[in-house]
């Protein structure tokens, strides 16, 4: 039985499969590794059987995906997806969580988030969308002239320390939800 790559050969596949004219300087850019660890990897990959070096000329090769190197890299690749979802899952618990108890314990049907316009706002916005029958309201808010309507003793859950600052002297409560995500 054949062992899965290592992250590092991971990336191989990954960028021979991209770019199939790869170079062992390119992949030693990519990889971040230098030549000479390369040519060990890829003789590594060729002994496992995920990738296949052809010869065109006397100084340059090709590299190939075998079947092999393809399925290795689409299970791997599966494996990734399968954690990540797992690991979103859990942070949409555990924001729903916060929001929840801030809802009770403040008794508003509203709860707001403060941040820019980033990939963790859009995490929340599509955990918003996948269940927004339970629990309070959530709005995301990026600038802070729109946090003029929200009161001033419910806190607002904050991802950036930068917009922390943006709130200081302002007289708005906040809180980190990123402290209560353990990230």
């Amino acid at each position: 039985m054949q062992s899965e790559p290592t992250t590092k050969e991971f990336s191989i596949l990954s960028y021979i499969e991209q770019n199939s004219d790869a170079t062992q300087r390119e992949l030693s850019e990519h990889v971040g590794v230098s030549l000479g660890m390369i040519n060990i990897l890829l003789k590594r990959l060729v002994k496992k059987g995920f990738v296949k070096i052809e010869r065109l000329q006397s100084n340059s090769v090709k590299y190939f995906l075998t079947p092999q190197g393809i399925a290795s890299k689409l299970e791997r690749t599966y494996g990734y997806i399968v954690r990540t979802y797992r690991e979103l899952e859990t942070y949409k618990e555990r924001v729903g969580m916060v929001a929840q108890q801030i809802a009770k314990k403040y008794t508003v049907e509203t709860v707001y988030f403060f941040g820019p316009n980033d990939e963790f706002a859009a995490m929340i916005s599509a955990f918003i969308r996948l269940d927004s029958s339970e629990g309070p309201e959530i709005k995301i808010i990026h600038e802070e002239k729109d946090l003029l309507e929200y009161s001033k003793k419910v806190p607002i859950l904050i991802w950036d320390h930068e917009y922390a600052e943006a709130l200081e002297g302002s007289g708005y409560s906040w809180m980190n939800i990123m402290q209560s995500l353990d990230v």
